[in-house]
């Protein structure tokens, strides 16, 4: 290209320097001239970016730093106009900048919310385009310090990328301005009427045509595909659009990234896998579409040109591989979007009309759901341009310095019917949906998000989030007779006229569960994943739960249920049941290696036994186990409760050896377990207790024992918590006292009775403490017998050591086979911690365990 732009002589109608000269349009261009004659002033077809602004902005620098940008990009001075029929570009020579400024700082209440009507009102104004500019600029002034800049344009002559390129370089002008300097930015190498006479050269159109017969073959016989609406499509309705968001996790943002890595694959790759399989489950169909956009900037010399390059290529799936895994799902999807992005050169519009599609001018052409990946700004930091140098002027240093803080866009609509945007923020993931609010209810598009949020949790082996409020869906039931059309038939299982009871959903689910696992003999409490189901395959089984029951059931709710009897409760409105089993590493080429299981009876968090996993080696089995019932409060003892726990591992593990671990209470369930393991017959080769007192011992020891024992303890307690204390500080003393108030019986008492006459909220951890309680009660009244296996007791730093206690923590006079080690770190998040989780690897290992 940029022996074109040096040898090409000039374009027809062009003149002297600084005066108005006429080109071709770019095929995205004309597509959105089209757009825009077809739908005139439609904001779909605007770019609305929201800069969120620190620092004093002067109003006149301001305006100057936007002149040298219109002067510096020929898009930003370009109309489209129609010539014999087609439209041509009209690049002017200087425009004025249409500017304007509103002061919020002094509203009361809240400014940002202001902000933000005034925000998407400016960003539906439309433009004719036939008058340079399309862009207009509206500064926001929040306070002191922090505005609001509002920038719009038609996407006939700006992109996402192209708003990045602009508040890059705006930061770069204006910090010049104020500091009395000329601005230094590089020459630009091309302009956008370049790209426009590029594409049509011999050698890109005839690599277009390639692509365009990859399209047909690609694309050949594909049935439109849609989210199933809540309101059917309207002749002449006009399209209005919202939009919800929904900030993923942390911790999920990092799983995502760690397991696209491992797979060689992008966090965008892993999502659109997760994405295709949730479209598949809601559509019953294994063949399934989705549009996105690509840049359309391979070449370096392109990265800092303003104007609209996307083009949008189809990503098509076939989900019919039922007993596929994720990884492969993911590795499919990788291949998927590398052949596309190698055949991106075919304009969509031409895509389109080589298919012929059966367009009815209700549905969006081929694809009617849309998901992308935002464009990010640098950083600060590599940018360079955000500090304020000495050399500012004293005038003008109130002015100065400012700092692009955000970078955000108005939801202006879509041509799609659901159009997702993944974008990287400060604060992490952020997934935004842009709905047609004439086709779909919110409620609909939040459980999209949700029922996406949990599907990626399962596809990395994240503990589910709790769940969020969900209101049900409106959208009318998928019939059975819909369901068959589009994918495989549901169960022959006729709905009772009461779907509300757990009587008549239990035969409807247990057919179509034992169907898609293929195992005829499953029973209702057996678990899901533990039975060869995964993710995918999960979202496939609800949206045949929902063609035969026609009830909407949130994709996080089968998750959370995991057996046929706990989902039946669910549905029901019952109590839940049932075991949860689940795997924190599964690598496939572990098959017949030793592996854990914990039990984590009453644990608030299923996690907190990776760091040991991923210790003891990634490429080991590791999973937790836990009875998701609360303990009845009568009739039940500890041996009853291990038994329910050893027909669970049973159930999960039916062969080979089992190595079983525990901390604090759910130890003794632990040791129990094995026990009645062992005499069943099973291999445990080892067990491992941490922090776990023997739960009678200072009750049997002899008075004077029992006191010098106690003594010891309280003393040991406070010498750790005072080495704790100097190391860490005070606040290390706060939360200490924090957790036992929060594990005291009284003070949860006192904070029920204050929530019953309205002085408290209710105490989100009741449930958990309530577990805990249940089953410090009946390790209490546990006898233990003797078990003859191997016992690893750990014991961190929080078991004090003295002469009156037993090192094996009161375990010496059941576990012939203990040993014992110590681990650096205080309490169980201590007992937890890479270091203390190494140490207990070390010493399993050289128990020869592996």
């Amino acid at each position: 290209m940029r022996h074109f732009t040096q040898e090409t002589p000039a374009l027809t109608g062009e003149t002297a320097a600084g005066a108005a000269f006429t080109a071709r349009c770019s095929h995205s261009q004309t597509r959105f001239w089209l757009l825009d004659q077809l739908r005139p002033g439609d904001p779909s077809l605007h770019v609305a970016a929201r800069w969120r602004i620190a620092g004093r902005l002067d109003a006149d620098t301001l305006v100057r730093s936007f002149r040298l940008l219109l002067d510096r990009h020929e898009a930003l001075r370009t109309s489209i106009a129609a010539e014999g029929g087609r439209p041509v570009q009209r690049i002017a020579g200087p425009v004025p900048l249409p500017f304007s400024e509103i002061d919020l700082s002094g509203l009361p209440g809240d400014r940002l919310e202001e902000a933000r009507t005034l925000a998407d009102a400016e960003a539906g104004k439309p433009f004719d385009l036939t008058q340079a500019p399309l862009l207009r600029v509206t500064l926001l002034r929040l306070g002191r310090g922090d505005s609001l800049l509002l920038v719009t344009a038609h996407h006939s002559i700006c992109d996402g990328w192209s708003m990045v390129v602009l508040a890059r370089e705006f930061i770069a002008i204006y910090g010049a301005l104020i500091r009395g300097q000329a601005p230094n930015l590089p020459p630009q190498a091309l302009h956008y009427a370049d790209f426009a006479e590029w594409e049509i050269s011999p050698a890109v159109a005839a690599a277009a045509e390639r692509d365009l017969a990859f399209w047909a073959r690609s694309l050949r016989d594909l049935s439109p595909l849609e989210w199933p609406p809540d309101h059917p499509r309207r002749p002449g309705r006009e399209r209005r659009f919202a939009a919800r968001s929904r900030r993923l996790s942390t911790e999920l943002g990092l799983r995502m990234s760690a397991c696209a890595r491992e797979h060689g694959a992008t966090v965008f790759v892993l999502a659109c896998t997760v994405l295709l399989g949730l479209l598949g489950a809601r559509t019953g169909r294994s063949d399934v579409a989705i549009g996105t956009q690509v840049l359309g900037r391979d070449e370096v010399d392109l990265e800092g040109v303003v104007g609209t390059f996307i083009n949008t290529l189809v990503l098509r799936a076939d989900l019919g591989r039922g007993g596929e895994s994720f990884a492969g799902r993911l590795a499919a999807t990788r291949q998927t979007i590398l052949d596309a992005c190698d055949h991106a050169l075919a304009p969509f519009d031409r895509v389109v009309q080589a298919l012929a599609p059966c367009r009815d001018g209700l549905r969006p052409p081929l694809v009617s759901v849309n998901f992308r990946l935002r464009p990010t700004v640098e950083s600060a930091q590599s940018a360079g341009v955000f500090s304020e140098p000495e050399t500012v002027p004293r005038e003008r240093a109130a002015s100065g310095p400012i700092r692009l803080i955000d970078l955000d866009y108005a939801a202006t609509g879509s041509f799609f019917d659901i159009d997702l945007e993944l974008a990287l923020t400060d604060s992490g993931w952020l997934l935004t949906c842009e709905y047609d609010t004439g086709l779909y209810e919110a409620r609909t598009m939040a459980g999209l998000l949700d029922d996406f949020e949990r599907a990626a949790c399962a596809a990395v082996g994240m503990r589910l989030p709790d769940p969020m409020p969900f209101v049900e869906a409106s959208a009318p039931p998928i019939a059975a007779g819909e369901a068959s059309r589009t994918g495989p038939a549901p169960a022959t299982v006729e709905p009772s006229a009461d779907p509300g009871s757990p009587d008549s959903l239990l035969p409807v689910i247990r057919a179509i569960w034992r169907e898609m696992l293929g195992q005829p003999d499953l029973s209702d409490n057996d678990d899901f994943f533990a039975s060869g189901g995964h993710s995918l395959l999960a979202a496939r089984v609800v949206a045949r739960i929902e063609a035969a029951t026609g009830r909407r059931i949130p994709l996080w709710s089968f998750f959370e249920a995991g057996t046929v009897a706990r989902l039946c409760a669910l549905l029901s409105g019952g109590e839940t049941a049932g075991m949860r089993h689940h795997a924190l590493q599964a690598p496939p080429q572990a098959e017949g290696r030793p592996g854990f299981t914990a039990i984590h009876h009453a644990a608030a968090d299923q996690e907190l036994y990776r760091p040991l996993a991923e210790a003891l080696g990634a490429d080991r089995p590791f999973a937790t186990i836990q009875l998701e019932s609360r303990v009845p409060p009568q009739d039940e003892t500890l041996e009853r409760l291990a038994g329910a726990y050893r027909d669970a591992i049973d159930a999960a593990q039916p062969d080979g050896a089992i190595r079983l671990v525990g901390f604090c209470r759910s130890g003794v369930l632990v040791f129990e377990t094995a026990r009645q393991l062992a005499a069943a017959g099973r291999d445990v080769p080892l067990i491992v207790l941490i922090d776990c007192w023997e739960p009678g011992y200072f009750r049997r020891l002899r008075p004077l024992a029992r006191l010098q024992a106690g003594a010891a303890y309280r003393r040991g307690r406070v010498a750790a918590l005072l080495r704790h204390t100097r190391r860490d500080g005070a606040g290390y003393i706060a939360s200490r006292v924090g957790l036992w108030l929060r594990a005291s019986g009284a003070w949860r008492g006192l904070m029920r009775g204050l929530h019953r006459i309205g002085l408290a909220g209710p105490n989100p951890e009741e449930a958990f403490w309530q577990v805990t309680d249940e089953l410090d009660a009946l390790a209490l009244a546990y006898a233990p017998q003797p078990y003859a296996g191997p016992v690893l007791i750990v014991r961190s730093e929080s078991i004090p050591v003295a002469a009156a206690l037993d090192p094996m923590l009161g375990w010496r006079a059941y576990a012939p086979r203990a040993e014992t080690v110590s681990i650096p770190g205080f309490g169980h998040e201590g007992a937890f911690s890479p270091t203390g989780c190494r140490v207990m690897a070390a010493k399993i290992d050289l128990m020869g365990w592996r």
